[in-house]
């Protein structure tokens, strides 16, 4: 019998910088054996709740709880129908226990889900928490945010570039709990190699951590070791929200899974493109074809026998419709090329805590309804997760000004051993060791965090 995939896996939360309470919350089920992973697959879920007071640690912590008991309990056909089951029974109790106490009415929580099953990496997704998979040097996200940003730009009423300026980023248009029926996203199966990384994220890391710098930090170090730098790099750039994250590595998996789409060409590998949910069909032809026809029908009952004045019209009208799709495709278009968050300002970033202009995230879409959408399996964008120089500088920055709050501040820290990290990493890109570079930072980086952490959440 063969066996099920071998996984690392590291999952961390933290209440972040300015907040007095987590509301995040996670789960990881891993299968028992070879027959219940066949039958499930393994299971991670982050869910980020909201809401006053407890409620949204509440609406989270009931997410976790009843999400995976229901994904193990019930039968059904396949991986993305078990999925459905599962993220509706979460929301229905959710939902029916914010019925029961009106302190609790209104809560909700986000809610990003991972199967590894023999099909592949199956998500069920609702809100704007993330699900990433990081393989030879590219990061690809592969939800589609539920957020206002997001969604004005699906409709094409914003670009990537202009859509910070008119629309809040933390307005999110779908959750678990507060109406009595959700829409879904189900995504993929997406392929599964050995070698992948995948990342689930609450938005209080995706705040202040680009996709690159994820998809740097995952590529070059153990889960364990990625899941802490990500959280420090989160919290020492201001922390303003919980955050959460879970890294899955890879280390083996049986057979060619997914139905996965092809490797991505290198002329294509970067293309930061937000991929629209739904077919590139054949509807445009079959409503122009349409229009046409409903042209003519109409002509013909309202007695217009003169062809000469018929089929200017039925033209006219159709050419009409030919221009909107090609402005709709236009718009389509503009999202291209504007995904990629530049290093150049990762350095104010680190020291000053706010996100430089050029580090802006996008954010989209929602219908409020119970059917369950069948995403295409291709990644909503791309960007390069290949170790850079600028990267590097930015750990290299992070540290040095822990370091200095440390001794203007007097902390209780191993100046020596953080100065032997220091020259560890040093040495390691002087001899072009990238990984062992950003290990060594890391190390450097976790050891000042951990006292900051002690000093701040004590006062």
């Amino acid at each position: 019998m063969p066996s099920p995939p071998v996984v690392q896996y590291a999952s961390r939360t933290d209440v972040g910088m300015r907040r007095s309470a987590n509301q995040d919350s996670l789960a990881v089920r891993l299968c028992a054996d070879y027959n219940e992973w066949h039958r499930c697959g393994h299971l991670f879920v982050v869910a980020d709740g909201m809401g006053g007071h407890a409620v949204g640690d509440l609406a989270s912590r009931i997410t976790v709880d009843t999400l995976p008991h229901a994904y193990f309990k019930h039968d059904a056909p396949t991986i993305q129908s078990r999925m459905q089951q599962a993220i509706h029974a979460a929301n229905k109790a959710i939902h029916n226990r914010s019925r029961e106490n009106r302190e609790f009415e209104g809560m909700g929580t986000t809610c990003s889900v991972l199967s590894l099953a023999e099909d592949g990496a199956t998500i069920g997704h609702v809100g704007d928490s993330r699900v990433y998979r990081v393989r030879r040097g590219c990061i690809e996200q592969l939800t589609f945010d539920h957020s206002l940003q997001w969604e004005m730009i699906r409709l094409g009423r914003a670009t990537i570039d202009n859509v910070e300026l008119f629309h809040p980023r933390n307005v999110i248009t779908r959750c678990l709990g507060p109406d009595p029926l959700v829409q879904v996203d189900i995504e993929g199966p997406f392929s599964v190699e050995a070698g992948d990384h995948f990342v689930l994220c609450s938005d209080g890391l995706t705040n202040h951590v680009t996709d690159t710098e994820i998809g740097q930090v995952v590529a070059s170090l153990p889960p364990a070791e990625s899941s802490r730098l990500l959280i420090n790099l989160a919290n020492c750039r201001g922390g303003s929200d919980n955050s959460t994250v879970i890294v899955v590595g890879i280390d083996s998996y049986p057979g060619t899974v997914g139905g996965a789409s092809p490797e991505l060409s290198k002329s294509a590998q970067f293309d930061h493109t937000l991929n629209i949910p739904g077919k590139a069909s054949k509807a445009p032809q079959i409503l122009l074809a349409g229009t046409a026809i409903l042209c003519l029908l109409a002509g013909i009952g309202l007695g217009i026998q003169d062809n000469s004045k018929l089929v200017p019209a039925v033209i006219l009208v159709t050419a009409s419709v030919l221009s909107w799709l090609i402005r709709r495709r236009l718009v389509r278009r503009q999202l291209a090329g504007g995904g990629e968050c530049s290093l150049a300002g990762v350095t104010a970033l680190a020291v000053t805590g706010m996100p430089p202009e050029s580090c802006a995230e996008p954010t989209p879409p929602q219908p409020s309804i119970s059917t369950t959408a069948i995403s295409p399996k291709s990644p909503y964008r791309t960007f390069n997760a290949v170790i850079s120089d600028a990267f590097l500088a930015c750990l290299a920055e992070v540290q040095r000004k822990l370091m200095q709050d440390a001794k203007d501040n007097a902390w209780d820290v191993d100046f020596q051993d953080a100065t032997t990290f220091s020259k560890q990493a040093s040495a390691a890109q002087q001899l072009g060791k990238t990984s062992q570079t950003v290990k060594s930072r890391s190390k450097a980086i976790d050891l000042l965090m951990r006292e900051m952490y002690q000093r701040s959440r004590s006062s």
